[in-house]
């Protein structure tokens, strides 16, 4: 029979034993039981962070009967360049955004983009379609210009600034619209600030989306593969 403290020594010997019928990657080290833990923690964290924070969305509608000009501001708990990478995706938006029917990059200058969009608008029973060719002026990582060049509305003009803020990003945003007029009787004030809110809620979705995303690739590329390590305690 075994003594106690031999029992000990043993069970505390056992799980860093390489024992000559079994590979060495059955082996982990504390160091590759760490990084799991330090890297589960950080994805905790960071869902703790997406989940916590303050959604608000401020909206301001201006409209003199010809123009309409909107204003928003709203922060998301993620650093300026993954906000500037999801906002310039433009072959993708349609992917995330329900009103953009397409999106596509026609042509690249530098900085400089052309964007063909389609999109529609539900109100009530009714659809309207509305077709867009955008310039777009970048200025990385903190300022986005857009203007329509070709459209079935007679001006659309848009800026979005990415501001940090400590740990985020405050988003502001202003546009100006003078849409054709009969459109603009139909949908009034109170609908055009539903829409916007709905699609800068579709915007901060996809962004924390793509921080998940991010943390738990960085979390996995982190981690000891445990093939590589070799076992301590006996050899074989």
């Amino acid at each position: 029979m075994f003594s106690k403290p031999l029992i000990l020594v043993f069970f505390l010997l056992a799980p860093l034993i390489s024992f000559g019928g079994e590979p060495e990657d059955v082996a982990l080290t504390d160091a590759v039981v760490k990084n799991n833990l330090a890297g589960a923690e950080q994805v905790n964290s960071a869902d703790q962070t997406i989940q916590g924070y303050n959604k608000a969305i401020e909206i301001t509608i201006q409209s003199d009967g010809e123009q309409i000009v909107v204003d928003a501001t709203f922060t998301v708990p993620v650093k300026p360049q993954l906000v500037w990478k999801t906002l310039t995706d433009y072959d993708n938006i349609h992917n995330y955004m329900s009103s953009v029917q397409s999106s596509k990059i026609i042509n690249r200058t530098e900085n400089i983009l052309y964007v063909s969009q389609d999109s529609i608008i539900e109100i009530g029973f009714f659809t309207f379609s509305f077709e867009s060719i955008r310039q777009i002026n970048l200025f990385p990582f903190w300022k986005i210009r857009e203007r329509m060049i070709k459209g079935n509305m007679h001006k659309m003009e848009e800026t979005t600034q990415l501001l940090l803020e400590g740990d985020q990003t405050r988003i502001a945003y202003h546009a100006t619209i003078v849409p054709d007029m009969w459109v603009q009787k139909l949908i009034g004030q109170v609908f055009i600030e539903a829409e916007a809110r709905k699609q800068f809620q579709e915007i901060i979705e996809e962004i924390l989306r793509r921080e998940r995303k991010r943390v738990r690739y960085q979390h996995g590329n982190n981690k000891l593969d445990a093939s590589t390590v070799r076992p301590l305690g006996l050899s074989r």
